[in-house]
C-alpha cells in the first residue's frame, strides 16, 4: 500500500497530496511519511537565516554565500525560492530563476530554470522535493510557457521526478560540475504539465 502526505495550503498555494515512493529527494530511502504537517511557502526574510543554516550544515558551504544568494531571491523578480517547513522549521529549499542564453550550461536557451533543491537529509524521500517543485512550476508557468531544468546525469532520482512531472530531455553537454562529468537540460510545456494545479504569482 502506497502511503501518501498531506500538505496543507500555504499562503497563496493550494493542499495537495504526494507519494513517497515519486523520487522527493536525493538519498538513500527512508521509510513511512511526513509525520508533521509541511508547509510550502515564498522565501520571506524571517526564513534566511534558517535556510542558510541549512545550505551550510548539509552542504557545508559558506554562510556568506548562500546569505547574499538567498536575499536576492527576496528582492529579484526574476527568482523565487520557496521554502518547505516542518513544525515552522525550514527543512527544504528549492529555486525558480530566470537565465540568460548560455548561463545554464554551453548552448542553453534563455528562460526559466528550476535548480537548487535542498531537502534536510532525514526527510528525503517523503515528497517534499516534489511538493517543492510543483510550487516553482505554478509560479513559472504564471510568467511563461515553458521551463527548464539542468541536472547532473547521474542524478537519478531528480531525472525521474522531473520526468514524472512531464519534462523531456533536451540534450547532454559536458560538465564539471557532474560527478558523470554530463549534465541533463530537460524541457517542460506548460501545455505538457502534469497534475501541479493552478497558476499563482506570490509576488
Amino acid at each position: 500500500m502506497i502511503a501518501r502526505a498531506r500538505f496543507p495550503a500555504a499562503t497563496g498555494e493550494r493542499a495537495y497530496t504526494h507519494f513517497p515512493d515519486v523520487h522527493a529527494g536525493l538519498s538513500e530511502p527512508t521509510d513511512g511519511v511526513v509525520e508533521d504537517t509541511v508547509r510550502i511557502e515564498p522565501l520571506t526574510k524571517t526564513d534566511l537565516a534558517p535556510a542558510v543554516q541549512l545550505a551550510v550544515r548539509v552542504l557545508r558551504v559558506r554562510p556568506g554565500d548562500r546569505g547574499e544568494q538567498f536575499a536576492l531571491d527576496i528582492t529579484d523578480d526574476r527568482r523565487q525560492m520557496f521554502v518547505a517547513k516542518a513544525n515552522g522549521q525550514v527543512v527544504a529549499y528549492g529555486r525558480a530563476t530566470e537565465l540568460a542564453a548560455d548561463e545554464a550550461g554551453p548552448e542553453t536557451p534563455a528562460g526559466y530554470y528550476l535548480s537548487g533543491v535542498l531537502v534536510e537529509p532525514a526527510l528525503r524521500r517523503r515528497g517534499i522535493a516534489l511538493a517543492l517543485t510543483q510550487a516553482r512550476l505554478r509560479w513559472v508557468f504564471a510568467r511563461t510557457d515553458e521551463v527548464f531544468y539542468v541536472a547532473g546525469a547521474g542524478n537519478v532520482a531528480s531525472l525521474r521526478l522531473h520526468t514524472a512531472l512531464g519534462f523531456q530531455e533536451v540534450k547532454r553537454f559536458g560538465s564539471e560540475r557532474s560527478a558523470a562529468g554530463v549534465d541533463v537540460l530537460s524541457r517542460l510545456a506548460r501545455t505538457a504539465c502534469r497534475d501541479i494545479g493552478p497558476f499563482t504569482d506570490n509576488r
